[in-house]
């Protein structure tokens, strides 16, 4: 479909939202997303959420949109939750981010994203000087995140200095974790200015944490 649209020319000028959700897309290649992304070029919100897409597929569109000089730039609203991002790479994650400046809102639970690929994702959006102004809501429930580091959470808020609604439930955290991240907070002195929904249901919390957490948000 992707390439007879730019065979013959067709734009989707006017499409803003596209839900591909719950289809088999395993066989997709990463080009004929970013082709329908060129085709679709005031597109703010698309849901390709458990549609079998695996990390390397993500991975290829992203390094596509990068070397055509594609930029997704009304999207505010992207959903890949229910797929297997398990192997996908921090750098990868970054780069989307990227492409996507005007983003308020991803959603990548039940991805089997690791807290390695978050710790890796959060360092090269430090070093690359990327910042997700316009996001709102980030939506990482159901990953196991117990290898993350407190610090990479830390710096996760300092890119989103907009981020109001992060969830984090049900993704394996330990009171370690959280008080690590609080204690690097206090220590950075960053604070979730904006954040007025936080959720960490089914992770282990101690009361010492929590209160600590209610100083810097």
């Amino acid at each position: 479909m992707s390439k007879e649209c730019i065979n013959r020319g067709v734009k989707m000028e006017c499409m803003r939202i596209l839900n591909m959700y719950d289809n088999d897309l395993s066989k997709i290649i990463g080009c004929s997303l970013v082709s329908l992304f060129a085709i679709t070029p005031k597109l703010d919100k698309l849901n390709l959420g458990n549609c079998s897409l695996s990390c390397v597929i993500i991975s290829d569109m992203i390094k596509e949109c990068i070397k055509r000089g594609v930029k997704m730039e009304c999207m505010e609203d992207i959903s890949i939750s229910g797929n297997d991002l398990s192997k996908m790479s921090g750098c990868s994650l970054a780069l989307l981010f990227a492409i996507t400046p005007k983003l308020e809102t991803l959603y990548l639970s039940n991805c089997s994203l690791s807290g390695v690929v978050i710790n890796d994702m959060s360092k090269e959006c430090i070093n690359r000087g990327v910042k997700m102004e316009c996001m709102r809501i980030l939506n990482m429930y159901d990953n196991d995140l117990s290898k993350i580091i407190g610090c990479s959470l830390v710096s996760l808020f300092a890119i989103t200095p907009k981020l109001d609604k992060l969830n984090l439930g049900n993704c394996s955290l330990s009171c370690v974790i959280i008080s690590d991240m609080i204690k690097e907070c206090i220590n950075r002195g960053v604070k979730m200015e904006c954040m007025k929904h936080f959720d960490m249901y089914g992770n282990k919390m101690s009361g010492h944490s929590l209160a600590s957490l209610f100083a810097i948000s």
